[in-house]
């Protein structure tokens, strides 16, 4: 995907086109800031596997992996309205190295098709970009790990 791109400003360009991804350069690099337009689901990419077959969408979930694949960042929906997930969830969420991303934060956005560098685990389809329910991809996280169900 990224095999034309020169610079970060045209990987940037080429994900607001390809996705509609409200992309921003910080510091040199493609960035989205997570918030009302989106949210971001960050866990080790072994759960993240189990999780996106748990989530058994009829789309490519958004996945980005960071160099060396040690974590993976779901793309996902915010609830609306927009509100925290509760700090019981989060905890136990915690408990198997899952971090809900908060609201006003930076996700490094893929520049490259290499894993030495920021990249697609699960590339999305090209068009207006389809992203699970922060909910959902709790709710995968809670089936493959046995936690307990409870408010989001």
């Amino acid at each position: 995907m990224f095999e034309s791109c020169h610079s970060s400003q045209e990987a940037a360009l080429l994900l607001q086109d390809q996705y509609g991804l409200p992309v921003q350069l910080l510091g040199g690099r493609p960035v989205v800031t997570t918030g009302s337009v989106l949210g971001a689901l960050v866990m080790p990419p072994d759960l993240g596997h189990d999780v996106l077959e748990a989530l058994n969408c009829s789309y490519p979930v958004p996945v980005i992996a960071d160099p060396g694949e040690r974590t993976w960042t779901f793309l996902v929906t915010p609830p609306s309205p927009n509100a925290p997930v509760d700090v019981r969830v989060r905890h136990r969420l915690a408990e198997h190295h899952v971090t809900v991303v908060p609201g006003g934060r930076h996700i490094l956005l893929p520049t490259t098709d290499s894993d030495r560098g920021w990249h697609w685990a699960a590339e999305p389809t090209p068009g207006a970009l389809t992203m699970p329910a922060r909910s959902a991809v709790i709710d995968a996280v809670r089936r493959v790990t046995s936690l307990p169900a409870t408010s989001r």
